[in-house]
């Protein structure tokens, strides 16, 4: 089901109620789908953070990270210059 905004501004309970049951309602503004109502229970959490910005300022990099010496390089001689062995 489509409906427009001020329509599903003045319907809004039905309209949950709808999407409760199972109604698939898509808020559409001129024409153009906006929003979709789902209930809660069917909505997916957000993936979380799975970035590296909390490393920002406690990591240090040797100097030659990124060279083609770095690349050649095995591992220990990596964690080594790290300072973590």
């Amino acid at each position: 089901m489509e409906v427009g905004i001020k329509k599903a501004k003045n319907n809004l309970s039905n309209l949950i109620a709808q999407a409760l049951s199972g109604e698939r309602i898509f808020v559409t503004r001129r024409g153009e789908r906006m929003v979709k109502l789902v209930p809660v229970k069917d909505v997916k959490a957000p993936a979380p953070d799975c970035s590296l910005g909390w490393l920002k300022g406690n990591a240090k990099l040797p100097a030659s990270f990124g060279t083609a010496k770095w690349k050649k390089s095995r591992t220990d001689a990596v964690l080594r210059d790290m300072g973590l062995l």
